[in-house]
């Protein structure tokens, strides 16, 4: 039986294609069989080709912002909505038992 993409959690949708790579352990829930390599390169992927990527935090001066709004803004093409319709089934179930496991710890 095919595993049906799960809609995106709420609250991910703030969250960019590096901070999934990075911060969520998806590779706990990914089958023995798939390579987490795999999903890593294709998040990273999303951020290098984003072009309205989220700017980085910082003094507000070379593109980059001062307060966490400037973070926030989910027309940024780096954040989840804008690639959870490219993961496969798999993919996304990883990524969402990974982001429920660290909402709850």
């Amino acid at each position: 039986m095919k595993e049906e993409q799960p809609k995106m959690p709420s609250g991910l949708e703030y969250w960019t294609a590096d901070e999934v790579a990075e911060c969520l352990s998806y590779q706990d829930h990914l089958p023995a069989e798939y390579d987490w390599n795999t999903l890593y390169k294709k998040l990273w992927s999303f951020l290098e080709a984003a072009e309205n990527a989220t700017p980085l935090g910082g003094d507000g001066s070379n593109g980059t912002v001062e307060t966490p709004d400037g973070r926030l803004n989910l027309d940024n093409d780096d954040k989840a909505t804008h690639w959870w319709s490219k993961l496969t089934d798999v993919e996304a179930n990883a990524i969402t038992q990974a982001y429920k496991v660290n909402e709850t710890a």
